[in-house]
């Protein structure tokens, strides 16, 4: 059969054919095959200089390998050039892979590596310098701090980096804001390994998913001509306010609460234990109900305005969702924050409203107790529990129907 004529292609097929082959680092020994002639494999190994020493008595040869075969995946990463750039042609023998042509068509981890060495030598075009020493180019980026991705990275670290073909269109080939985009890249990479000079390229392979997700969004946001700081400070700012508006809801009526504990006092000290119906009793209760009402109605008033500051909030993130939606998903902790400080003072709010109505009870009790014999007084207790059991059932299947059935409830 004719030999071919290619260094890599003989190499490949001796690497196939030849009998109790043995490898010793770049240099292969094997028995011609009955069905290779000895000769003719003897003059093609040296007309492609690979020949190192034939043995016409045992029919074997000694050849070295070419540049482009390799054993593994792993040798042909083992040299810091080839990790940057890798051979146009190369054939892995564990993989019996010849690497040329439509990368779909080579194995999954070839094509991790080639994707790989992509990515770097994109990268190598937004950098500012190269260092390192060799064929081992680092990439430096420059933007208020400096910061090295180093070519290092194993087999382990390979994998899929989708989005990269985006990447290299967009960001890298694109005339369009050139400039800022190569700024976004280096501003990401240094947003990402901050604080470090020295970074090996294997960590971004790691976190390339991440890495296209801030350089997304933080283009998303120059072309809407904001910055993510900008941004930021923004919604800072409308946390500060939106909790300053939560905060006084309350404290606006802190003064008046202790106005409770004094009608309760007012009841208890002033009120006579009569066993009947006095003009000073009834005086004293009348006061502490108009106190509840006015009291009750400061805190519905309260309660509305708590509300009206939450449709607020809840108006803002919405916006922020819909005008930064690349980014409001990192902001989201700041508005679960309000909610926790909504539902508290909420709280704070039933917490008085249950003080008002516990005030007039009591008082309610006093009267009834120093004015009407206990008979009377527990039947009037049992009408008055009763009624009002009544309203409250009432006022829950009213909320009920309007928190459910919000269009029965227009009818």
């Amino acid at each position: 059969m004719p030999l071919p004529t290619d260094p890599l292609e003989l190499a490949i097929l001796l690497h196939k054919k030849l009998q109790h082959i043995a490898m010793h680092g770049r240099q292969v020994a094997g028995k011609v095959p009955a069905e290779l002639a000895f000769e003719e494999v003897e003059s093609a190994l040296d007309t492609a200089g690979l020949l190192v020493a034939p043995n016409t008595r045992q029919n074997s040869v000694e050849f070295s390998l070419p540049a482009d075969f390799f054993r593994s995946l792993e040798e042909l990463i083992e040299a810091p050039s080839r990790r940057i750039l890798p051979p146009s042609r190369f054939y892995l023998a564990d993989d019996d892979c010849l690497c040329e042509g439509d990368a779909p068509a080579l194995a999954q981890s070839v094509q991790h590596y080639l994707a790989a060495a992509k990515l770097y030598s994109l990268l190598g075009q937004a950098a500012d310098h190269q260092g390192g020493v060799g064929s081992a180019k680092s990439l430096i980026f420059l933007h208020k701090e400096k910061i090295e991705l180093a070519p290092e990275y194993t087999i382990s670290d390979l994998r899929e980096l989708p989005g990269i073909v985006g990447f290299q269109s967009d960001f890298i080939e694109s005339t369009t804001h050139k400039e800022q985009k190569k700024t976004i890249v280096k501003t990401v990479l240094l947003e990402m390994f901050a604080g470090r000079g020295r970074v090996p390229f294997a960590e971004l392979l790691v976190q390339f998913r991440d890495f296209m997700e801030k350089v997304h969004a933080s283009y998303q946001l120059y072309v809407s001509e904001f910055s993510f700081q900008k941004v930021k400070e923004l919604i800072e700012k409308e946390k500060l306010d939106a909790t300053i508006k939560l905060n006084k809801v309350f404290s606006d009526i802190q003064n008046q609460l202790l106005a409770v504990p004094a009608a309760l006092i007012l009841a208890g000290g002033q009120m006579e234990n009569s066993h009947d119906w006095t003009g000073k009793n009834v005086l004293i209760w009348l006061g502490v109900l108009v106190f509840a009402i006015l009291m009750t109605l400061l805190v519905r008033n309260q309660r509305h305005t708590l509300h009206a500051v939450k449709q607020e909030i809840d108006q803002q993130w919405e916006q922020i969702r819909g005008k930064y939606h690349s980014v409001a998903e990192r902001f989201q902790e700041s508005y679960k924050q309000l909610d926790l400080r909504y539902n508290h003072q909420e709280m704070l709010i039933k917490v008085v409203s249950m003080l008002v109505t516990l005030a007039l009870a009591v008082t309610t009790y006093m009267l009834l107790h120093f004015s009407v014999p206990e008979p009377l007084m527990i039947e009037s207790l049992q009408w008055g529990l009763g009624v009002s059991s009544s309203l409250l059932a009432w006022d829950i299947l009213i909320w009920v129907i309007k928190r459910y059935f919000p269009e029965k409830f227009t009818r």
